[in-house]
């Protein structure tokens, strides 16, 4: 009986001897979203983490902004899934420096209504198979959101769709 004691009194002698307490916030793993900033431009805060994966998307990547040809900074969600095609994915770009009229240089080509706001629907100088969602948040500031369907371009806009809801949630008040 003496040995079980000692046994359980050793088992947790060793079990406290490998704990520590670490001091400081809890934090969420590098690059996981979970809670988009109040005010920021950073478009990969237009979606959280988990918002992403809802939608069937993993993290955001920032897209580098290429001042050249006047794209503002974006962020790509891409399908959790590893086998499924690009046309599962979607795009963010969040414009502060032109206005939405010289960044699309052409007339939408409708509106939708998704989240509470009003998204103008512009086309793409690629084609048909590229769907742009966009919002005027102020004289020079705008957010487009892009979906994609190469195979079909009636569902060029899904991904987007889906999206905006969720997007509009982070959206400053207009």
């Amino acid at each position: 009986m003496r040995w079980r004691i000692a046994a359980v009194v050793a088992a947790a002698g060793l079990a406290s001897a490998c704990t520590t307490t670490v001091s400081g916030t809890p934090q969420p793993a590098p690059g996981r979203i979970t809670v988009a900033p109040a005010a920021s431009t950073d478009p990969c805060t237009l979606l959280t983490t988990d918002e992403a994966a809802e939608l069937g998307l993993g993290p955001g990547t920032p897209i580098p902004a290429q001042p050249k040809q006047r794209v503002p900074p974006g962020c790509d969600w891409r399908p959790l899934d590893p086998d499924a095609s690009l046309d599962d994915s979607l795009q963010a770009y969040y414009g502060t420096d032109q206005t939405m009229e010289e960044y699309f240089a052409a007339q939408p080509v409708g509106e939708k209504q998704l989240g509470g706001i009003t998204w103008q629907h512009y086309s793409s100088i690629m084609g048909d198979w590229l769907c742009n969602l966009a919002v005027k948040l102020g004289e020079k500031e705008f957010v487009v959101i892009t979906g994609q369907n190469l195979g079909d371009e009636s569902k060029s806009c899904v991904m987007a769709e889906r999206a905006a809801p969720v997007v509009a949630k982070h959206l400053p008040e207009r």
